[in-house]
């Protein structure tokens, strides 16, 4: 097949990586794939993709290029892909956008474009249900395809090395916080507020926040930052995880999945995580992370502090999360259904 995804922009996020994961794989399995995009800088994903760059993504294809397949990736490309006229057009979501508090001045704009005869591939059933539950299935489908997670690159340290090196030097607890301070979806404000009541317990913590934005005085307030970085490519965030004891994901309902959350598991960092239907959707037992309600720093505090003081669960987190990402992760199935489904399509 020859297979076209749509991006807005190419700029390094969690979102774009895993419409990149998916174009490598599919090109890995056999397929002609190239991504369009209206804006961006490419250079921080670590394979090689083809990658073109259009102010109009509607722009006609020329005659020998028509692609098989049109990918829509966020509700702003919807349109374009309608528009291209190409045999089969899909509407790939991480998130549901109409969802999102910063969306809601953009919130009809946003249904119009979910209410295209498109077919919808998600992440996860949660989505796939929400999806069906605001537009039912009377215009296009919706199927769950899951989700990608690098478990080749994502890996876990030496667990015995990190701990001794901990105890052996009395260094405070690292602790990694992922996601932007100004998006009400990735619930950081709850965690910062979480970690401000450890410390004013004298627990002894090392916070690093990741951003693709600048940290802003409204987060300073909160709690001091150790250390704060931007826009690392996925070489780095995979070494960055094993350097570190502890991830908290303090993610609300409307998240689509939480990649970090998943990336940290498999890198065998232990995590406190909101239990929201991505986080929880791994596994039934549910025994893979600390899990608290959303929207309580004093939860988070709680069980970060619990776990704190229970190496033998520290030891357990660190063992089961590896185990589980790569039973659910290792063999790309995400992958493998979005191309049958691609496949299927033209059989109808």
């Amino acid at each position: 097949m020859n297979i076209c995804f749509l991006l807005e922009s190419t700029e390094l996020s969690g979102g774009v990586r895993v419409v990149f994961d998916q174009a490598y794989l599919l090109m890995q399995r056999g397929h002609k794939v190239t991504i369009r995009a209206r804006l961006g800088n490419h250079h921080w994903y670590h394979h090689t993709i083809n990658i073109n760059y259009f102010d109009n993504l509607a722009q006609p294809f020329s005659t020998d290029t028509v692609p098989d397949v049109v990918i829509a990736t966020f509700w702003t490309t919807a349109q374009a892909a309608l528009q291209l006229h190409c045999p089969q057009v899909f509407h790939f979501c991480q998130g549901y956008e109409g969802d999102f508090p910063e969306y809601a001045s953009l919130r009809e704009q946003i249904e119009q474009a979910y209410r295209l005869p498109i077919p919808k591939l998600t992440v996860g059933d949660w989505l796939t249900t929400r999806l069906q539950q605001i537009y039912g299935n009377s215009s296009f489908t919706v199927q769950t395809i899951g989700q990608l997670v690098d478990t080749a690159l994502f890996t876990p340290h030496s667990f015995a090395y990190k701990q001794l090196l901990r105890k052996l030097f009395r260094r405070p607890a690292k602790i990694l916080l992922i996601g932007l301070f100004e998006s009400s979806v990735k619930g950081i404000p709850d965690a910062l507020n979480a970690i401000s009541l450890l410390r004013r317990k004298d627990v002894r913590l090392y916070v690093t926040r990741i951003s693709n934005r600048a940290l802003s005085d409204k987060e300073k307030e909160i709690t001091p930052i150790d250390c704060y970085l931007s826009k690392l490519s996925p070489q780095a965030m995979a070494r960055l995880y094993r350097a570190h004891d502890f991830l908290i994901a303090p993610s609300h309902a409307a998240e689509g999945f939480g990649l970090p959350f998943a990336e940290a598991l498999a890198s065998g960092v232990a995590c406190v995580a909101t239990a929201i239907p991505s986080h929880l959707s791994f596994d039934e037992t549910h025994d893979y992370a600390a899990f608290v309600p959303p929207s309580d720093p004093t939860a988070i505090a709680h069980a970060m502090r619990t776990l704190l003081n229970s190496p033998d669960q520290q030891m357990y987190l660190r063992k089961r999360g590896p185990q589980l990402m790569q039973k659910l992760f290792a063999a790309n199935a995400a992958a493998e259904r979005l191309e049958q489904i691609c496949l299927k399509s033209f059989d109808q």
